[in-house]
């Protein structure tokens, strides 16, 4: 043995050894039983950091472990179109080259994505291999692949069939930049030090002797108002109710004039500002509500750019940051400013460009989801959820679900399959008695209408979560009943960060149960986040990122995955640095060359003429064997129990001080007759903590006497007889 572990030799020597061997490979004609787990895919578009890092890790030693136990393992690997930030991405760099999508049209602009696709990928393909993934390679997927498009289409064909689809104008969530609508748990909420204003609505026919103010943080939407509405209990009001007042903003020439009807609405909440509640239906949800049950009008002051429309008058054009300064004077200067305070609030921004959201009115897709939630909520309880509160947790946001927008105005992911008539149909009207078509492609078949095939396709895009919500069925073959399907369905573990437990893990579930009756998956674990030091997500912007490759670099990919176990316990957030990662891959790295001392003393300084014995009687043999079997029996019930940084610490504490600081010292003296337990316990503890450190135990394993081509598929260590 070379007197120090050359980490970066070994990790590319096991590699290529695994896989030129298919150790890893899942087998559907196997007798074995399966154990499958499924990768969250990443992004295309994303460099692997902490959190892939962390994940991955988990998953390999769940894989290993299962493998090692007998299990035909299948751990299947895929990658997300991630339609939003893969657009983003690609159009800041054609940005750079002074082009855009404008400019290029559709079929161009495709034909750059794919090729972005392309070197995105290969980029960071290799990264995600490193980390040691014992993945089955040969069936990766990518959610445009023609299997998961197959899946995809028969999910929206199902629900137009079922009649849980249908189109029309409601409000959305609408980030400006990227320009598009968003579900409400793809935002965060900035705390923000902004103002609220206290304006004066002058009651009609009263020569401005009688006023109601209310408090708005948003003065320049005035001009969209159409009402203003109070609690009926509120006795401050009850004579105002049903008569009319006069906007203090409005312009002549745009529609709806300046008058507002005063209404009573228990939503409204009496506590906030002056208990009156300027109501704009086409800019906030609470009033979109109100106006939609009082049949009130929805008028727009601002579009989907986040600029001021012809409805603001001289205002128009304006970013609403613009148009608010220039309201709060022109309230001033007409006397309807009666006060301003200082206001801190929660602003919802995308979570992607930190662009602040837009409710607004858009006409898109809908999915009616009542249904898929109540079937959800009966099945719920057959997961295993980890940690055991995330049940309740989802339960009760599936429980109060609303329908899911799913139309997108992007050109990255799966176009809507639908067809309208451009001769029969120009509007776009949905319907099935209407002259349209749900097709994959342009149909066949002429317009029942016009007996003529004038198609076109829809121009939206289907929201990413709509295919990666099939992910657990699609990359198994679904909607057919193949052999993978019907063997590793549902699946035996999956894993996430719980920032996306509705986005995806709630999809999944609703999805897999609606379409297959059974969960997704029977275990669900739910891993914390490692934040840094100030408790703040990592990201770019912030400059506080830890490339997970610059520390396999430094310590190597065991030290660096032992260290990610110390943050893994499941549903826990942990806070590091570059600072704290070192030290504590530094530590783990110092075991793996502890290790590799253990090894070079045990096989290299083996001493000769051994005879054979069958069992020892020594008592520190039989004392060692002893500490062996509690830690097989602790490490295989942590595992199981997915608490692998409890099963990393009770390994690491065995091998270290009950093996190394106390026993191997006690045995010098005796070496001869000790070696047989020192070489099966070394052994042993090898096996324990292959899914681990996988490349270390492997190089080391296969330096002792064993059975076996591989430690990845040697049996694991049971019950020790002694």
């Amino acid at each position: 043995m070379d007197k120090h572990y050359d980490h970066k030799a070994s990790e590319e020597k096991w590699l290529k050894f695994w896989d030129e061997k298919g150790f890893f490979k899942a087998d559907t004609d196997s007798p074995k039983k399966p154990y499958s787990l499924l990768i969250p895919p990443p992004n295309v578009t994303g460099a692997l950091h902490l959190g892939h890092a962390m994940q991955h890790s988990i998953l390999d030693a769940v894989a290993r472990f299962k493998r090692m136990e007998g299990y035909d393992v299948l751990l299947l690997p895929g990658v997300d179109h991630a339609g939003i930030q893969f657009e983003g991405t690609l159009n800041k760099q054609l940005e750079k080259e002074g082009l855009s999508k404008q400019k290029l049209g559709r079929e161009e602009w495709l034909k750059r994505a794919w090729k972005f696709k392309e070197d995105s990928y290969n980029s960071v393909s290799a990264t995600w291999r490193v980390m040691g993934l014992s993945a089955d390679w040969s069936r990766e997927l990518f959610t445009l692949d023609p299997k998961v498009e197959k899946a995809v289409f028969e999910e929206f064909s199902s629900f137009w069939e079922q009649d849980l689809l249908y189109k029309g104008a409601y409000i959305v969530q609408w980030c400006p930049k990227d320009q598009t609508a968003i579900e409400s748990v793809e935002m965060e909420y900035e705390e923000r030090k902004e103002k609220l204003y206290f304006v004066k609505y002058n009651l009609a026919g009263t020569a401005g002797k009688e006023f109601i103010t209310v408090a708005t943080a948003r003065p320049e939407t005035i001009y969209a108002d159409v009402a203003i509405a109070v609690h009926p209990d509120d006795p401050k009001y009850q004579k105002f109710i049903g008569r009319e007042a006069r906007k203090p903003l409005f312009d002549k020439n745009a529609p709806g004039g300046d008058r507002v009807k005063v209404i009573s609405d228990s939503r409204v909440d009496k506590e906030f500002g002056t208990g009156a509640l300027k109501i704009t239906p086409g800019h906030d949800p609470l009033d979109y509500e109100i106006g939609k049950d009082a049949n009130l009008a929805i008028l727009h002051a601002v579009d989907k750019t986040g600029r001021m429309t012809p409805l603001a008058g001289d205002l128009e054009g304006l970013k609403v940051s613009e148009a608010r300064e220039k309201a709060v004077e022109k309230l001033t200067q007409a006397g309807a400013l009666e006060k301003v305070k200082d206001y801190t609030h929660s602003v919802p921004v995308c979570e992607r460009c930190k662009t602040t959201i837009e409710p607004l009115i858009s006409e898109e897709w809908f999915v009616k989801m009542k249904p898929l939630s109540e079937k959800a909520l009966k099945r719920l309880d057959e997961v295993k959820f980890s940690p055991k509160n995330y049940e309740t947790i989802l339960g009760d946001w599936i429980k109060d679900i609303h329908d899911w927008c799913i139309s997108r105005p992007l050109w990255w992911g799966y176009r809507l399959p639908v067809w309208y008539c451009q001769k029969c149909n120009p509007s776009r009207k949905v319907g099935k008695h209407l002259d349209m078509a749900v097709s994959l492609n342009a149909p066949e078949k002429p317009c029942q209408t016009c007996r003529e095939k004038h198609w076109v396709q829809d121009e939206s895009l289907l929201d990413t979560w709509f295919s990666s919500g099939l992910w657990p069925l699609a990359t198994l073959g679904w909607p057919e009943q193949t052999g993978e399907f019907k063997k590793y369905f549902p699946w035996s573990f999956e894993i996430s960060a719980p920032e996306i437990k509705y986005l995806w893990i709630a999809r999944m579930i609703m999805l897999s149960v609606w379409f297959t009756d059974s969960i997704p998956f029977k275990n669900m674990f739910f891993h914390g986040m490692i934040r840094d030091l100030e408790g703040r997500k990592f990201s770019k912007s912030l400059g506080n990122g830890i490339d997970p490759n610059e520390l396999r670099t430094q310590w190597g990919t065991d030290a660096t995955r032992m260290a990610l176990y110390t943050y893994s316990a499941p549903g826990r957030d942990g806070r590091a640095s570059r600072q704290t990662m070192d030290e504590r891959a530094k530590n783990f790295r110092n075991f793996g060359t502890k290790l590799w001392n253990i090894g070079n003393y045990i096989i290299e300084l083996k001493p000769e003429n051994l005879t054979t014995q069958d069992k020892s009687n020594h008592p520190d043999d039989k004392w060692v064997l002893g500490e062996l079997d509690k830690t097989i029996q602790k490490v295989t019930k942590s595992l199981n129990s997915f608490d692998l940084h409890l099963a990393t610490d009770e390994i690491y504490t065995f091998v270290w001080h009950t093996f190394a600081d106390v026993y191997i010292e006690k045995t010098k003296s005796r070496r001869a007759e000790a070696q047989p337990t020192l070489e099966y316990v070394f052994k042993t503890s090898l096996e324990l903590l292959h899914p681990f450190m996988p490349f270390i135990t492997e190089e080391l394993w296969q330096r002792l006497p064993h059975e076996g081509t591989s430690i990845s598929v040697a049996p694991w260590p049971t019950k020790i007889e002694f």
